[in-house]
């Protein structure tokens, strides 16, 4: 056979295995189309004071850089039905009068179900690390919270989360610091 009639050949049965995955593909059922999502981004940085004076009358300072990105979901008729949040932070608490300082990073995300009014959050939400001690307080895992602001799941060390003193996350930079 010369090699023309083998190209020649080999043509119809390309062309019948186009017509099959074009044929094949109108079969599939027709999604309709939903509102794409948005997304939005923050970056912030800066220093503040962080949430009011310890017992001993200091009042510790805050460094952040923050990074957020929200993207909102909507279902086929444009109405919004999901929030997800992802927040990256990389912070340090300081003791102005020991110069103390502990890191402070978060990584995590929160999911809002707009439809049921669930709260899912999951990742590392508060750590501080003292040099020479190491980890003296963190928040991880996952949290799940009804629409009436109930826990419904809880994995992982809550440190903060699970602590019914007055303002948990200042007490324990406090107690870390001074």
């Amino acid at each position: 056979m010369s090699p023309t009639h083998h190209r020649l050949r080999r043509r119809p049965v390309r062309a019948l295995g186009l017509l099959v995955a074009a044929a094949a593909l109108l079969t599939l059922p027709m999604v309709a189309s939903a509102t794409p999502p948005t997304v939005e981004t923050f970056h912030t940085e800066g220093v503040g004071i962080f949430a009011g004076p310890c017992p001993n009358g200091v009042t510790l300072t805050a460094y952040n850089i923050e990074d957020v990105r929200i993207t909102t979901f909507y279902d086929a008729q444009g109405n919004p039905v999901r929030v997800v949040t992802k927040v990256d932070d990389s912070g340090t608490v300081t003791n102005p009068v020991t110069g103390q300082t502990v890191e402070n990073p978060a990584h995590y995300i929160d999911v809002i179900d707009l439809v049921s009014g669930t709260d899912y959050v999951a990742g590392l939400l508060y750590k501080a690390t003292v040099p020479g001690v190491g980890v003296v307080f963190h928040d991880a895992g996952r949290i799940i919270i009804d629409v009436e602001g109930n826990v419904t799941f809880e994995a992982g060390p809550k440190d903060v989360f699970d602590n019914d003193i007055a303002h948990p996350i200042r007490a324990a930079f406090c107690k870390a610091l001074t």
